[in-house]
């Protein structure tokens, strides 16, 4: 039993001590891997080093030489500009004048090119902006060709601004469509096409119909002087060159004027003119009730049940052998009774008199407190929106006060007929009764 124990132990102790020897040798092994790996990493760094140092030394060499090619350059650009200096002093003596006129052509071509970007023959002669705008740019003495030329350019525009031509344009319809069509130019105050009133824009270097034409009849004459040959017509101009179109364009027109009125001014052009209508229906309805009491009345006897007298006379001869008493209340009645019909509708037409300057000061109002607001949020420094807002405002007024003055005379001439036809009844009525009770005594 002791001889198996000990066998087992020696060989448990043969089997550790393999074990450790392969292990032993595996660590050797690394370790020489690692010990080679370090040499080479040593290796390459040391000539990495060296590299290094001799693109360090080449810089360095590159550096120095580049600084004395500063150096030299610095001397000759200090020798440039003494000798520039030098130059431009030479240069100012020999100028003399020719500085002052280099000036004055500058200013005369910037002026020329502001006139000319608002000016029609720019839509005819488009070339000219170049030179003005060479000239006016221009930072070198312009040679004699230049000048002539500049000289050409500046007499041929004041030529053409006392001609009259026809030529071909571009034209802007206010549909935003463009076509090219025959354009009559009369000098740099007016031009037109197909009748149409044009202006000039700079930005589409084209001509736009204006938004707003002159009246018909200067219409009418545009195109008489389009097919005009050697005639002498007459033709609307503008001498301010567009700037009276323009305004033209900015004025409102009557539908811009009741559109600013908003819904207050609708309520009151519908409440006018409901007015209107019932107060010319009773104007005519007055006038026929007048002309049949002005026939029966030549011949009340025969009287006629279509007309206010001729009821009242009818009431009378049918109730002629009654009691006066009876017949003066019977006929009383009958005054009563047309005198509603006749005077029907009267106040309606006062009402609205008087109801449309009270709806025209309301939007006054609430046009004003709108402006209030507006200069709350944006202040008074734009006069333009203060004025815009109130004008806005008073155009209720307006509306208001033109609505209500005819309301107001319709008003007084229905009133004063309806007394007229009524006085006429009454004394008839009277006059009839009188001659019963005279009849009687």
């Amino acid at each position: 039993m002791i001889k198996y124990i000990l066998t087992v132990l020696l060989l448990i102790n043969s089997s550790f001590a393999l074990d450790l020897n392969s292990l032993l040798n595996n660590v050797k092994q690394s370790s020489n891997k690692e010990i080679i790996q370090e040499n080479k990493r040593l290796k390459d760094f040391i000539e990495n080093k060296n590299r290094q140092k001799e693109l360090l030394n080449k810089t360095k060499r590159e550096l120095k030489q580049e600084n004395l090619e500063t150096a030299r350059l610095k001397k000759i650009i200090e020798k440039n500009e003494k000798i520039l200096a030098k130059k431009e002093s030479e240069l100012n003596i020999k100028i003399g004048d020719l500085g002052e006129m280099f000036g004055s052509v500058r200013q005369t071509s910037a002026d020329f090119l502001t006139s000319y970007k608002r000016s029609f023959t720019a839509s005819q002669f488009p070339q000219k902006k170049e030179v003005f705008t060479k000239f006016s740019n221009s930072k070198k003495l312009p040679t004699i060709d230049e000048l002539t030329t500049f000289w050409h350019t500046m007499l041929d525009e004041i030529i053409q601004s006392g001609n009259i031509s026809k030529y071909e344009a571009t034209v802007i319809a206010h549909n935003g469509e463009k076509n090219t069509q025959e354009v009559t130019r009369v000098g740099q105050f007016s031009a037109f096409s197909k009748g149409e009133f044009l202006t000039y824009s700079d930005d589409m270097n084209a001509l736009i119909e204006l938004s707003v034409q002159p009246a018909s009849s200067y219409k009418d004459s545009a195109k008489e002087f389009e097919n005009s040959s050697n005639e002498i017509k007459n033709i609307l101009i503008d001498p301010t060159k567009g700037t009276l179109f323009t305004m033209l364009g900015n004025n409102p027109t009557l539908m811009d004027r009741i559109n600013q009125g908003g819904i207050v001014g609708y309520i009151i052009l519908t409440l006018g003119g409901l007015g209107l209508l019932f107060a010319i229906y009773k104007m005519i309805v007055l006038n026929i009730i007048h002309t049949k009491i002005r026939k029966q009345r030549k011949d009340i006897s025969k009287y006629d049940d279509s007309n206010s007298l001729g009821k009242i006379a009818g009431i009378f001869y049918k109730n002629i052998n009654d009691s006066i008493s009876d017949l003066e209340i019977k006929i009383g009645e009958a005054i009563l009774k047309e005198t509603n019909n006749i005077k029907k509708g009267q106040s309606f037409v006062k009402l609205l008199a008087a109801v449309t300057p009270l709806l025209g000061l309301l939007g006054t109002v609430t046009g004003m407190i709108a402006t209030f607001q507006a200069i709350t949020l944006f202040g008074t420094g734009d006069p333009k929106l203060m004025a815009g807002g109130i004008s806005t405002a008073l155009i209720t007024t307006v509306l208001g006060l033109v609505t209500a003055i005819p309301l107001l005379f319709a008003y007084t001439y229905i009133s004063s007929k309806s007394e007229a036809i009524v006085s006429i009844l009454e004394e008839q009525s009277i006059g009839m009764l009188a001659k019963n009770l005279k009849q009687n005594d």
